[in-house]
């Protein structure tokens, strides 16, 4: 069986990765989707990207992208940790965790629920971005006030539809 590795990125191929976020938020930025981009020192060890969007359920929502050796990690908060219904709201994810692409659900620091991604540095092109960010905003106001009704119900309002 053979099994084929990936290389390990240099620094061409962070210049190239930020130059094409670079190209891919400008018009986002520009029809105010994307609200804000925060661009790291690519020289960093572990440069990371914040990508704020406008949401629907949620005001703002925050997408990661951070570099790692041979991979994209992208991530975003879905919700802290349910203060209630945690069994019914783990099910509810994990039957949609089997529906998404190209992000799924994962716990993250202090049990947080988050949309996670691994995607390989050299394939990330602004079409690709615009699947992956496209779906991190589609997920978070889909999942959101399901999710957030159930772990905080005293707490938690659904918006009402602008």
């Amino acid at each position: 069986m053979s099994v084929s590795h990936t290389r390990l990125t240099d620094g061409a191929d962070r210049q190239r990765l930020a130059a094409t976020i670079h190209e891919w938020a400008s018009p986002w930025l520009a029809s105010d989707t994307l609200i804000h981009i925060e661009e790291p020192d690519i020289t960093s060890d572990c440069p990371r990207w914040l990508l704020r969007f406008r949401g629907d359920e949620r005001d703002y929502i925050a997408v990661w992208l951070t570099w790692r050796q041979r991979t994209l990690h992208v991530e975003t908060e879905l919700m802290p940790a349910p203060e209630e219904n945690v069994d019914e709201i783990y099910r509810y994810l994990l039957v949609k965790n089997a529906e998404m692409y190209p992000l799924h659900v994962a716990l993250g620091p202090e049990d947080g629920l988050y949309l996670v991604g691994r995607f390989p540095v050299a394939e990330i092109t602004p079409e690709l971005l615009d699947e992956i960010t496209g779906a991190a905003v589609h997920f978070v106001d889909e999942l959101f006030p399901t999710v957030m009704s159930l772990g905080f119900p005293a707490l938690y309002r659904r918006r009402r539809r602008r």
